[in-house]
């Protein structure tokens, strides 16, 4: 029955391109690159794919991906056009549409990179085009990069909000947030060096794609901003010319302006793709924002520790569970993007990936971040594949003990706590802890911060005396973390797909299937308002307790 139905497709779409190919298609094709870059496309209903407005949204890698993709595999249009604007992607994505990039270039395919409001980030994505233009009256700021974080002691000092922070070493500073008004000389360490990386990343890939030096590359960021006509002087750009022009730029004088079309009216003309079916897929699994218990949220406004959006152990376990009950599925891709979270919840998402990985082959591919507790999830599996900017390791943990005595002061409450038992009233917040409770903490803290080890150390097969050498909270690049065992092999996407395949047996281009969680896991569809009202209670709860987290130092905002 399935090899009739793929039959049938297929020859529904050899009439569909027989009739395309009569039609004719662009020279190049326009492509948005704006917003984020999320990974892939979230799951919507047959109405919302019909709603004209989502197809107003900023584009995903996978959509680039695929329309890149389709543009390769037709083979008529010359290139494509990248509109560059709004763009706000991690350094991950940026790393990945790069790689799509020079793919579509080394098949065949031009790649021209049109810039209204060049920074850092639009230009280290440009510099993987043939030709990079920018409109006449812009600045390219291509200036490098910076750091910040929010330390927020002295404003909880005022509201009369402490929070008591027990560590397993200086370097796991997730709880800097709140006891500290700077960084510490761990911390300021560790974010230099992974700055440091990244400059060079950027200023290697300027060298590439401008053809310079990586000193001249740096001495070209050093000495920015320029307008647009002094980049195009020192050779950061290949013209300065408003959108309307380009056609007339890329046709040339005896063909005259090259056709362009917007990639809503290119995609109806091009040819096709063939199903190819395969009797095994790799099926998608994400883990996207800070673990929590419980399912998947996304509150209305990010929390520190807590973060924005989150990503609930009973969710990612549920869409674990299907993949491995699915017979279509040989193997599990893990998409990891997460500064950790709760230690209990990562726990319960290692255990099951552990469990799961005896049936089916697992493979981790790393996001922007992939630490402390995203770390914790990816340490029993087969491969870990990170892309070079990801930022992972962070192995270690912390508990963080509210103190609202100074709040309670402040409103004239006096709390009265009665109890049976000598450590009855052991995480009360409106008390500071005892010396006593420290102790009791810091003997909880120590046995998770010994199984985390464990875990690592059998999963990556990593002696736990080298352990200790890149443990203790550090961070690290996916390009360090290989170098210390952390990660199999740096890549992206097509690299994680392409072992999950051999390792599940599928063929390749077999396309993969996305995961979602069972009904029962996933968030309850209602009113928009009172869920995300809900969420931050939920999320403020978790901050008024004493909590083990597995948590990446900081949330640090990056600008470029």
């Amino acid at each position: 029955m399935a090899s009739l139905l793929y039959a049938l497709v297929n020859l529904w779409r050899l009439l569909r391109n027989l009739l395309r190919g009569a039609l004719g298609t662009p020279d190049y094709v326009v492509l948005e690159v704006s917003g984020g870059l999320p990974e892939f496309e979230p799951q919507q209903g047959l109405l919302r794919r019909l709603n004209p407005r989502n197809r107003l949204q900023p584009p995903t890698l996978e959509a680039l991906r695929e329309r890149l993709d389709g543009i390769s595999s037709d083979g008529r249009p010359r290139g494509v056009v990248l509109r560059v604007r709004s763009l706000d992607a991690g350094w991950t994505a940026l790393e990945e549409l790069r790689m799509e990039l020079y793919r579509f270039r080394e098949s065949g395919g031009r790649v021209v990179a049109h810039l209204t409001e060049p920074d850092t980030r639009s230009y280290y994505l440009a510099c993987a085009a043939d030709e990079v233009l920018a409109t006449p009256v812009s600045t390219v700021g291509v200036v490098g990069l910076g750091a910040r974080a929010n330390f927020l002691k002295d404003g909880l000092d005022r509201l009369g909000v402490e929070a008591e922070v027990i560590a397993v070493s200086p370097y796991k500073a997730a709880g800097d947030t709140f006891t500290r008004n700077d960084f510490s000389e761990e911390s300021r360490e560790q974010v230099e060096r992974i700055l440091d990386r990244r400059f060079e990343e950027v200023c290697g890939a300027i060298a590439r794609g401008r053809d310079v030096t990586p000193e001249q590359a740096r001495e070209l960021v050093d000495n920015a901003p320029y307008p647009a006509s002094e980049a195009l002087e020192r050779g950061l750009l290949d013209g300065v010319l408003y959108e309307d022009e380009v056609p007339g730029r890329l046709g040339g004088e005896r063909s005259g302006a090259a056709k362009l079309a917007e990639w809503e009216v290119a995609r109806k003309r091009l040819r096709l793709p063939y199903l190819r079916r395969s009797r095994k897929r790799v099926g998608i699994v994400t883990l996207s924002g800070t673990i929590v218990r419980g399912r998947s949220r996304r509150l209305p406004v990010p929390l520190p520790l807590i973060g924005g959006e989150q990503a609930g152990s009973e969710s990612v376990i549920g869409a674990l569970r299907v993949a491995e009950q699915s017979p279509a599925v040989g193997s599990i891709l893990f998409h990891v993007d997460t500064r950790g979270g709760d230690a209990l919840a990562s726990d319960l998402i290692w255990r099951e990936v552990e469990r799961i990985r005896s049936e089916k082959p697992v493979v981790v591919l790393m996001g922007e971040t992939a630490a402390s507790g995203g770390y914790y999830v990816s340490a029993a599996v087969d491969h870990v594949v990170a892309r070079r900017n990801t930022v992972t390791g962070s192995i270690g943990v912390i508990i963080t003990r509210p103190v609202l005595a100074g709040l309670y002061e402040k409103l004239g409450v006096n709390p009265v706590a009665l109890g049976r038992g000598a450590r009855a009233n052991l995480l009360d917040p409106t008390q500071r802890p005892s010396e006593d409770e420290i102790r009791v903490l810091r003997r909880q803290l120590e046995s998770f911060y010994a199984e985390f080890k464990d875990r690592v150390s059998r999963g990556r097969k990593i002696p736990p005396d080298d352990l200790e050498e890149i443990a203790g909270g550090r961070v690290w690049t996916g390009t360090e973390a290989l170098e210390n065992g952390l990660v199999d092999e740096t890549g992206g996407l097509r690299t994680a797909l392409e072992k999950a395949r051999e390792l599940g047996g599928a063929k390749d281009g077999a396309a993969p299937v996305k995961i979602q969680p069972p009904k029962a896991a996933r968030p309850l569809p209602g009113d928009p308002v009172r869920e995300a009202v809900e969420a931050a209670r939920e999320a403020l709860g978790e901050l008024r307790v004493t909590r083990l987290w597995a948590a990446a130092p900081y949330d640090i905002s990056d600008e470029g």
